[in-house]
């Protein structure tokens, strides 16, 4: 990204710190190229093409490989880069990387809606939207799960809007984020819907936007989230620590005046989830609780954080939405016991913990259950009635909760070949 986004002077400068590697590494091209010139050839016209008819095989061999990848597992990714990364020019493909998310992110990020719009007060200033990530409610104590993940949600059960069967549109992070705070859908899904997203709806309403991000900010299943992100006013990418470093970039937010809206996108139980918790946030352990210790503990360190956020907000006029990107398929027998769905999953890998919060200092908070099942796909709408914002065809008078058991009784997904299942009808 560097390079690219340098002129030639820069680029030069920036080389010459690495002159002596430079320097090696045209001795090493020159060496090996002696070496091509001067190897005898193989006697035989069949023989001494021999190695050139090995090249075209391996290529072809990798182009099948990649397509096929493509289309039966992952749809996301560059065919050539995976063919690029078995060749001996396989540097190239993070040259490839870095300008496809270029394009793609000024794409998302330049092409912003201009907005039929209306605002009503909602006796709320601050609204924080924490997206989390691979967190399951089947393994949170909040939705009868035995062990005692969520102590801090189940103390704000009052203060809750709580959906009891949201489903995830996807089960992965790069199509399933989209898909909740953009105008695109399942059955609809274009990447040009990315740039109708929150993020620009609230700064067309004046909001005072903010994005921070434990996740990555480049690479295949990063750059459309980032391309989303970029029209935020003020945004962040924290490297390092838990998912509480985010906090102080919270913190200082909170200091800003007028209406905002503050996103905080946290790593919550990705796999490895043993790694997503500092150890003194342990309560669990592999000795008495097996081997679903190390993902109870990523879920009560995640409500651990949102106790945090709730104890900054308790004394604004404030409120918290909550949902994670997709869950994850629970397999006992595998190496990776929690991980994540692929080519036609199971209802698992779908459906996810949601929730609003509201503060003790908001009047008439919208409380109560979304008992049926809730597609997050239509989180758009949601958020955008959550922050008082109406678009023509709308109905300001509407609650949270009437548009979402409106909106509720179906959930179509997509696996990641972007293939179509009725969420009810996957295995259980």
């Amino acid at each position: 990204m560097s390079v690219l986004d340098s002129d030639t002077q820069e680029i030069s400068a920036m080389l010459w710190l690495y002159q002596k590697y430079c320097f090696g590494f045209l001795a090493l091209v020159i060496l090996l190229l002696r070496s091509v010139v001067t190897i005898p050839t193989f006697s035989g016209k069949w023989l001494a093409k021999s190695p050139l008819y090995l090249l075209i095989l391996l290529i072809l061999s990798n182009i099948v490989q990649a397509t096929a990848h493509n289309i039966k597992k992952n749809s996301q990714g560059s065919i050539t880069a995976r063919v690029i990364n078995y060749l001996p020019i396989s540097n190239v493909k993070y040259f490839l990387q870095a300008w496809s998310d270029q394009l793609l992110i000024k794409q998302i990020a330049s092409q912003i809606p201009d907005y039929s719009l209306q605002t009503h007060e909602t006796g709320i200033d601050t609204y924080v939207l924490v997206i989390g990530e691979s967190a399951r409610s089947e393994n949170m104590s909040i939705y009868g799960y035995p062990q005692p993940t969520t102590p801090q949600l189940e103390a704000e059960r009052n203060h809750l809007l709580l959906w009891n069967h949201a489903i995830s549109g996807a089960p992965i992070t790069i199509t399933a984020v989209p898909l909740a705070i953009t105008a695109d859908t399942v059955k609809d899904h274009n990447i040009q819907h990315y740039s109708d997203n929150i993020i620009n709806l609230a700064n067309q309403a004046g909001f005072d936007t903010s994005w921070f991000s434990k996740q990555g900010m480049l690479g295949d299943y990063n750059n459309a989230i980032t391309g989303i992100a970029m029209n935020a006013a003020h945004k962040h990418w924290v490297n390092d620590g838990f998912d509480d470093a985010l906090l102080p970039d919270l913190r200082k937010a909170l200091n800003h005046q007028g209406k905002q809206l503050i996103v905080l996108h946290i790593y919550g139980s990705h796999e490895p989830e043993c790694t997503r918790f500092p150890a003194t946030d342990a309560p669990f352990t592999q000795q008495g609780d097996g081997i679903d210790a190390c993902y109870d503990n990523s879920i009560h360190f995640t409500d651990k954080l949102l106790g945090n956020i709730f104890s900054l907000l308790k004394d604004r006029r404030a409120s918290v939405a909550y949902f994670s990107d997709h869950a994850l398929e629970r397999e006992p027998t595998q190496n990776v016991v929690y991980h994540h769905g692929g080519v036609k999953p199971s209802q698992h890998a779908f459906e996810v913990p949601m929730f609003i919060w509201y503060s003790p200092l908001v009047n008439n908070p919208d409380t109560g259950t979304v008992e049926d099942i809730y597609s997050t796909v239509n989180n758009d709408k949601i958020l955008r009635s959550w922050m008082g914002i109406s678009q023509p065809g709308d109905k300001p008078e509407e609650t949270v909760q009437h548009i979402a058991n409106r909106l509720a009784g179906k959930a179509p997904v997509m696996d990641t070949t972007n293939q179509i299942y009725n969420w009810r009808e996957l295995t259980h």
